[in-house]
């Protein structure tokens, strides 16, 4: 038995097995809903289109990197003026087309942004989460900045 938190509430743990070739776990996890809201119109559906298999990095169990399976399903949105016919379900730990969970990626954020992406990459890996500073590099592009506003008045 491991002790893994569920990135979504709606997500079971259905299988756990190991990866010889990159010594991870694997994961394999589905939503327990059996009817989701449309993103664009909110109407309830039942209508399961098609289902299909995601790879998500999440956070380290154990020293041991973890891989999520998940077995995830396209929707109908019959809603006769809805723009959307078609949709993915949709999980609150993890972006509609991202490859790592929300958590897994602020962790990778925080080491990018404490030291160059090189060094970031040796971290992660030490931390037993697989990335390249390629990746961290995008990370840290696509991290929208607030810039502080002193309180003082420049002068020059």
């Amino acid at each position: 038995m491991i002790s893994w938190l569920s990135p979504d509430p709606h997500l079971e743990l259905i299988h756990v097995s190991s990866s010889s070739e990159s010594d991870s776990l694997l994961l394999t996890v589905q939503s327990t809903l059996s009817s989701v809201s449309c993103p664009k119109c909110n109407k309830i559906t039942s209508k399961i289109h098609s289902r299909y298999a995601r790879i998500i990095q999440d956070l380290p169990v154990s020293g041991q990197p973890v891989e999520l399976h998940l077995l995830s399903r396209k929707w109908f949105c019959d809603k006769a003026d809805c723009s959307v016919r078609i949709f993915t379900e949709r999980y609150e730990g993890i972006s509609a087309n991202g490859r790592r969970t929300f958590r897994a990626e602020e962790l990778l954020r925080k080491i990018a942004f404490s030291t160059s992406c090189l060094a970031a990459e040796k971290v992660a890996h030490a931390a037993h989460i697989p990335v390249s500073h390629d990746t961290l590099l995008a990370i840290v592009r696509r991290t929208e900045l607030n810039p502080e506003v002193s309180p003082f008045p420049r002068f020059g």
